[in-house]
Order: C-alpha cells, then structure tokens, then sequence
C-alpha cells in the first residue's frame, strides 16, 4: 500500500517549514505560523507562548523524517475493508489485488492460522492447504487476489502453493 500524505497542521508546517528557514514575512509572527497561516489559529497555537512555538518547530525540524513516514490513521483499510468492494470495483479485480509483506517471520501455514501484513491487514487460513517453510523467512512478499464468489487467495512470493483466505480484521 502507498503512503498518504500527511494531513495534519503539522505535517502541513512540516513540509514547509524545512524550506522555509529564512522565509520573509511579518518578523513579529514565529516561522511556524508563517507557515501554517488560518490553521495555526484552527490548531489554537496562537495561545502558546513565543518559548513554546520555538520547542515545537525545533521538534518538528529534528523529527522531519519521522513525521514524513506517517500514515493518517483513516487511510488504513483493515482485511474487511478491502473485501467490502462495490460491484463496479468487483469487476475492475486488479484494483482489488493486495500486495504487501508478512509481519515478522514466517513459518508456514495451516487452516485457521492468521497471517498479519505489513500494512495491518489480518487474513485467516479458510481451507485445508498448508505450507511449512525449510527455513523460517523475514516478512516475505505476498500478494492477495479476490477469486469468484467473494473468495480471496494467498500466495506467498517464492511458492506455488495458494491458500484461501478470509479477512481477520
């Protein structure tokens, strides 16, 4: 899944306050609220003292790289979102396809095990297949594609063996 951009004031103060360092403007406004202009106030940052504009834009600067690696909470779809397609997007199935990784080390599966993803999704194992690893591997690969009949298969990048599967979450 790709990122969303951040929506927040400070991710919005964020993208532009590392540029704008020397920005020109009113001396007596504090570089944060030159930034964020009507959402500064929409954010009540107008009551915080001149010492606290500073603390936060030196956090903002020093977390740059934290803050652009957020994800807004509302743009994580859970296994069941993804599932509850409408009929036009039942017919586009590509646009349906989930490809991320597989949280931490994998070992296999089993019927009614629960794969969680990268990206927060869970699907349960709903047939009998299984699959045992050699080895056990870091976050493989894995790709999820809806079949006919409200049905959803797993593969794991590197096998063959596919896996129905249900939405966990």
């Amino acid at each position: 899944m790709r990122r969303a951009p951040i929506r927040s004031a400070a991710g919005l103060a964020l993208g532009l306050l590392v540029f704008a360092g020397s920005a020109a403007g009113d001396g007596a406004k504090s570089r944060l609220e030159q930034v964020m202009g009507a959402k500064f106030r929409e954010a009540g940052l107008e009551r915080a003292t001149p010492a606290e504009i500073a603390v936060l834009e030196q956090f903002i600067i020093e977390h740059a790289d934290e803050l652009r690696a957020l994800e807004h909470r509302s743009d994580r779809k859970s296994a069941a979102a993804v599932t509850g397609a409408d009929a036009e997007r039942e017919r586009r199935a590509d646009k349906n396809v989930v490809s991320s990784r597989i949280a931490g080390e994998f070992k296999g599966w089993r019927q009614g095990t629960t794969l969680t993803l990268e990206n927060g999704q869970q699907w349960r194992i709903d047939d009998n297949s299984t699959l045992t690893v050699p080895r056990a591997l870091a976050n493989p690969a894995v790709t999820i594609k809806p079949g006919t009949f409200g049905n959803w298969w797993l593969r794991v990048e590197g096998y063959n063996t596919t896996a129905k599967v249900k939405p966990a979450n």
